[in-house]
């Protein structure tokens, strides 16, 4: 009979082996048929109330491999077992080739090599990727065809019966096992597995009629009908980073990327769709998910990127065309990958007076602009109170022979604030815009004050210095406004007021003019409000104070719409056009003393 003391170093024996060349795995079931499995504990961290157990696979003798896969020392000598891209070897079985490091390289320059598992990529150097998008993290990868090095974003297909470079995007099969879905519990509907799949070519997800894609987020063990779903842990590529290599993680206790998957290939296409090599998984039960969450994908519209910020929810974001909103110009660009994959030709596009077609490619861009003046090329401008709003469309016709001789069209608006740098008084209320446009945000108006020797308005007083003044002299002060739309909007000085200290919003005021008209009109003279980009006003100020501080609200108006000259009568204006108030603008300190001496 063995003692107990022999029969606990035998199974620490045992146990140490097993950790030392065997898999972990869920269950005994998982092991190959000449490997043992043994079921032992795992040491407990301190303060766990339960005691976990750790299965484990082991090649028996006469046989080597991970415990998975065994494979029978004496038949595979002969040199039968490996399949291509690895090598056989007496203590590990089937290992893989590096035909980077052979002799003969795979890849012709200026490609580099790159060694996976049964195989190799010929990666395309990041300065010879033109096509890559900005900021993307992925290398294109491509291959070879009949001894042709296929172009990027291509691969060697099978096209009736012969091996030809073709674009994935356009030849791929359907695969729509709704089993795959992200919510699907194999659990309770029975597990499947992707190991003895015959994997051939490229593949399309569907969850029954709607496109999908893989997962970009940790799935839960059990789900996708499987005991380990597989998912992607870097993001999909873009569109024109042609085909990446992708690695793959399988979920298995409490970690997400417990089982690493052979890598495959994935490819952005346009419309909102990807497509993907895959390879069989390395064991059971293991298979790819399909997202059901990306269904909102299928959506969107032919330059709109499905986005995500959190790999979870999902929504369609506007992606092209791009639109900068200057202060003379407005210029939208367009990628050359769309236009490519879209079929249209960057040369016959127009805005919405067909003689303004003018365009530069840049930086893989193709840009149109046109002056910010309405009616110039087509523009619209509308008013509120609060913004000027400028609108136009581009026009792009198909390349001939391609769907038909109508155009695509991309309307977009620049919305600019009737403000200077002065913040608001009151909420921003921008003017109801369509869902369709492409909108961005223009730069501000800017504004300027400045106290003037005399009443010709021609010497300022040095900016960002005090000013001092006998007591008794007239103050003439002049504002100006920076606005391209000269012909369209005027400034209206609002309020302009003293105080005795920096902050307009210190007490107490001294109005010299309130609600856009004089306070006393033998001591204030308005020259020059709601008629151009500048105003000017001229007032007599008497009091015991040593210094003041001057501040003006101002606003811009639209002259278009109504009247911005303002109308006073007994001091107060009439109502005349709405615009938007601002806040001060301020000058000081002003001092006052009895001679310049």
């Amino acid at each position: 009979m063995m003692s107990s003391g022999i029969l606990m170093m035998l199974l620490f024996f045992k146990h140490v082996t097993a950790d030392s060349s065997g898999t972990v795995v869920t269950s005994c079931e998982a092991c190959h048929g000449q490997a043992t499995c043994l079921d032992s504990p795992v040491e407990r961290e301190r303060g766990d109330a339960f005691q976990t157990w750790s299965v484990t696979c082991t090649c028996q003798d006469g046989f080597v491999g991970d415990g998975v896969t065994c494979y029978d020392l004496e038949f595979c000598a002969k040199g039968s077992c490996c399949r291509q891209g690895y090598r056989w070897s007496s203590e590990l079985g089937c290992v893989d080739v590096d035909e980077c490091s052979l002799p003969d390289q795979p890849c012709s320059p200026p490609q580099v090599c790159e060694n996976t598992p049964g195989s190799f990529n010929c990666l395309v150097p990041p300065e010879d990727d033109l096509r890559s998008s900005p900021g993307s993290d992925s290398r294109s990868v491509q291959f070879q065809c009949e001894g042709i090095r296929c172009p990027v974003g291509e691969d060697c297909i099978s096209v009736g019966g012969s091996s030809l470079c073709a674009d994935p995007c356009q030849h791929y099969s359907v695969l729509n096992d709704d089993w795959r879905s992200t919510t699907n519990n194999g659990a309770a509907n029975g597990y499947h597995c992707d190991t003895s799949v015959n994997w051939q070519g490229w593949y399309r997800l569907f969850l029954g009629n709607t496109s999908v894609q893989m997962p970009e987020r940790c799935v839960e063990s059990y789900m996708c009908g499987t005991e380990f779903p597989l998912w992607l842990p870097l993001a999909h590529p873009q569109l024109g980073d042609g085909v990446v290599q992708r690695s793959v993680c399988g979920h298995y206790y409490y970690d997400c990327c417990y089982w690493r998957q052979t890598p495959i290939y994935v490819k952005a296409c346009y419309g909102n769709y990807y497509v993907y090599k895959f390879v069989p998984s390395t064991r059971c039960n293991m298979a790819y998910c399909a997202d059901v969450n990306t269904m909102v994908c299928s959506t969107c519209g032919v330059f709109d990127a499905c986005v995500s910020d959190n790999e979870t929810n999902w929504r369609c974001e506007r992606k092209a065309p791009e639109l900068v909103c200057g202060r003379s110009l407005l210029k939208v660009g367009l990628p050359n990958v769309y236009l490519e994959a879209a079929g249209l030709d960057a040369s016959s596009a127009h805005l919405a007076d067909h003689r303004c077609s003018a365009h530069e490619d840049r930086n893989g861009t193709v840009w149109y602009q046109v002056e910010r003046r309405e009616g110039r090329c087509g523009n619209t401008l509308e008013t509120n109170t609060t913004h000027a709003v400028y609108s136009n469309s581009l026009f792009v016709y198909p390349v001939d022979g391609r769907n038909d001789s109508r155009p695509l069209s991309f309307p977009f608006s620049c919305v600019y604030p009737l403000e200077t740098e002065s913040s608001l008084d009151m909420a921003i209320r921008p003017l109801p815009l369509s869902d369709h446009k492409v909108v961005r945000v223009g730069a501000k108006a800017k504004a300027s004050m400045s106290l003037y020797r005399d009443s010709n308005y021609t010497q300022p007083y040095p900016a960002g210095q005090p000013v001092t003044l006998i007591a008794g002299s007239f103050l003439h002060v002049g504002v100006s406004v920076e606005e391209s739309e000269a012909e369209r909007f005027v400034v209206v000085l609002e309020d302009c007021y003293t105080t005795e200290s920096p902050s307009p919003d210190s007490l107490p005021w001294t109005y010299m003019i309130q609600d856009r008209c004089p306070t006393n009109r033998t001591q204030v003279t308005v020259e020059e409000s709601g008629s151009s980009l500048r105003a000017r006003f001229s007032a007599l100020l008497q009091g015991d104070y040593r210094y003041i501080f001057l501040h003006c609200s101002l606003s811009l108006c639209d002259q278009g719409s109504s009247s911005c000259i303002p109308v006073c009568s007994r001091r107060r204006s009439r109502s005349v056009s709405k615009s938007i108030r601002l806040k001060p603008l301020t000058i000081g300190p002003i001092i006052w003393a009895q001679s310049l001496e």
